[in-house]
């Protein structure tokens, strides 16, 4: 009962009418529909806020919420008390409680390995409970600490758009930001008022992931210099970010530009912004992955009007106003032979692309850049097995793979889809295996979760994956 009185006085501090418009709407049109919804409760304050205005502002969809917690074990004992906290919450408040636990969780798991995996499992209750929206506890803290994060390494207004109130997610899925218009000490300093403890994670505080370093050290400063105001002008400069992006994606769709298509006509993008012409090349489903170079040039001739750009297995080439995709490797009806990738070798593949394999030192500055996150799976895996040479071979349909940090196993297909890997992309991307078949890494995404550096290994493998040159050819 005391919860429950707790969450109605929380409602009274902050009213229906503080929470981000859009996501409200959207609650709202949700509400009516008599769907069920999913919220992420880690135990922080912010999700406890969460939790709590939900179940008070809706009060006749009480029955359809449900929360869920991902227990990620990178804290131990501290870990399973914050899974026992958000029980307890839960249950005081008759609300539906699901939890895993991280399976082989790595010491040093990095925040990409960490958010794939909890977002797996959001998915998997999700679509168990038949959920159609996903709640999370994002505010107004978080909107400026994605923007410094995202300027530091270059971002469109797409991406410092983020996080938006209102995003779509799998399966027709929707995930609500309500609190983006709270800041944090707002939240904390109500949770206060009404007597309501929370839990701290005290891993927020060390300087391992980037996002602890700019929340710690960069944007205390940057407060300090700007002055109050500047949480609600990034959360302003993020509004309007957000509408600049509709505007663009509209002015595209007015064009006529596909959102998936083999072949492009650029003919009605002549005279248009170079953001426009950017926006439809990332909408070319043939391109995939390419790097900021590669996609730059390829964006540089489509201008010019004529050429055609080598990527991985074919071209890029524009004739007569129109980008099409010319294979020079047909896709194969069965995959391409199997090679080996012995230690201290470097394998050129069909598409230009080069592997290698070398034996390192697992010492201290090896973990120091496990801890960082400074390992890029799209580049690069560091692996402890027992021998030394891997099978390289193409994807097969069928195939399974469990990355370091996934809460199991999955069709890489399914994989591939989640991470917008285009057809072309996946037939050239090496799959690499033992000798006995097991898949051990995808470029692209973390090693195997059975292949991982444990604390005992002193040596280990370094896998290093070199995507396809980029040639311009007039």
């Amino acid at each position: 009962m005391e919860r429950r009185i707790q969450a109605e006085q929380l409602a009274q501090l902050i009213s229906r009418e503080r929470l981000h418009p859009a996501a409200l709407a959207a609650a709202d049109a949700s509400a009516s529909k008599g769907e069920r919804w999913l919220i992420a409760l880690s135990g922080g304050a912010d999700s406890v806020a969460l939790l709590l205005l939900i179940w008070a502002h809706w009060p006749s969809h009480r029955a359809r919420l449900r929360a869920a917690h991902f227990n990620h074990r990178l804290r131990g004992e501290e870990s399973d008390g914050d899974e026992t906290f958000c029980q307890t919450l839960c249950q005081a408040l008759g609300i539906p409680f699901h939890t895993q636990a991280w399976k082989d969780a790595p010491a040093a798991a990095g925040e990409e390995a960490a958010r794939t995996a909890r977002y797996s499992f959001f998915e998997c209750i999700a679509a168990s409970e038949g959920a159609s929206i996903l709640f999370t506890g994002h505010q107004k803290d978080d909107i400026a600490e994605t923007q410094l994060m995202r300027l530091a390494r270059g971002a469109s207004s797409a991406g410092l758009a983020a996080p938006r109130p209102r995003r779509s997610w799998n399966d027709g899925r929707t995930i609500l930001r309500p609190l983006l218009s709270l800041a944090r000490d707002e939240l904390q300093g109500a949770l206060k008022t009404v007597g309501v403890a929370w839990r701290e994670d005290s891993s927020n505080a060390q300087a391992r992931y980037l996002r602890n370093r700019v929340r710690r050290d960069v944007v205390p400063n940057w407060l300090q210099a700007a002055g109050p105001g500047a949480l609600e002008g990034a959360a302003l400069t993020r509004e309007w970010l957000e509408e600049d992006d509709a505007a663009l994606e509209h002015a595209l769709n007015q064009l006529g530009i596909p959102e998936e298509t083999d072949q492009l006509d650029l003919r009605p993008l002549a005279g248009q912004p170079r953001a426009l012409w950017r926006r439809a090349l990332r909408r070319w489903s043939p391109l995939g992955e390419v790097n900021r170079r590669a996609f730059d040039e390829l964006l540089t001739l489509c201008q010019s009007g004529q050429g055609q750009l080598s990527v991985g297995t074919g071209f890029a080439r524009v004739e007569a106003g129109v980008l099409q995709w010319v294979a020079t490797l047909e896709k194969p009806a069965v995959p391409w032979t199997p090679a080996r990738l012995p230690l201290g070798a470097c394998l050129i593949l069909p598409d230009g692309s080069e592997l290698t394999c070398q034996s390192i030192k697992v010492d201290e500055e090896l973990r120091e850049r496990f801890l960082q996150g400074a390992v890029d799976p799209r580049v690069e895996a560091v692996v402890q097995l027992p021998g030394a040479e891997f099978v390289v071979r193409s994807w097969m349909p069928g195939d399974r793979y469990r990355p370091l940090g996934a809460p199991g196993s999955a069709k890489l297909q399914d994989l591939f889809i989640n991470r917008k890997i285009s057809a072309p992309r996946r037939s050239q991307l090496p799959i690499l295996c033992t000798i006995d078949g097991c898949i051990i890494w995808v470029p692209g995404f973390p090693p195997a979760a059975c292949s991982k550096v444990t604390d005992e290994c002193v040596t280990a493998l370094q896998l290093t994956y070199t995507s396809g040159t980029y040639t311009v050819r007039k």
